[in-house]
C-alpha cells in the first residue's frame, strides 16, 4: 500500500515529480502510466519503493518492490531536484524523514 503523498523517480532524470494523494495519482493516470521507462521509481511517504516498470493500462498501483530508499540517498536527490530547480543552498536542505522531504519538493513547486 502507497503511503501517499509520494515522488515519481524517473530513471536518469534529476527531477521528482510530486503526487500529492491516490486520486491525484489516479487522475493523472493517462499522462503518467504511458511515459514510464525501465527504472522509473515511485517513492511514498515512508520510503518505500514501487516499481514503475511494467505499469499497464489497467492497473492503477504500482507493484512494491520489497526495498525502502536510505534517508541519506533520498535528501540527495531531493538536494538534485532543488539544484537543478536553481534553488540556493543546497547543502543545508535536511530533513529527519522521508515524508518531511516529500513536502519540501511539494512546497519547491508551489514557489515557481
Amino acid at each position: 500500500m502507497i503511503n501517499w503523498p509520494a515522488v515519481i523517480n524517473y530513471d536518469g532524470d534529476d527531477e521528482l515529480t510530486y503526487v500529492g494523494s491516490k486520486e491525484e495519482w489516479i487522475r493523472d493516470a493517462e499522462s503518467h502510466l504511458y511515459n514510464h521507462k525501465c527504472g522509473d521509481r515511485l517513492i511514498d511517504s515512508s520510503g518505500d519503493i514501487f516499481s514503475l516498470d511494467h505499469l499497464q493500462d489497467d492497473i492503477r498501483t504500482p507493484p512494491a518492490t520489497g526495498k525502502c530508499i536510505a534517508l541519506d540517498d533520498f535528501i540527495r536527490l531531493v538536494r538534485i531536484h532543488a539544484s537543478n530547480s536553481h534553488r540556493c543552498c543546497i547543502e543545508k536542505i535536511n530533513f529527519r524523514n522521508i515524508a518531511e522531504g516529500i513536502s519540501l519538493i511539494s512546497s519547491m513547486n508551489d514557489d515557481n
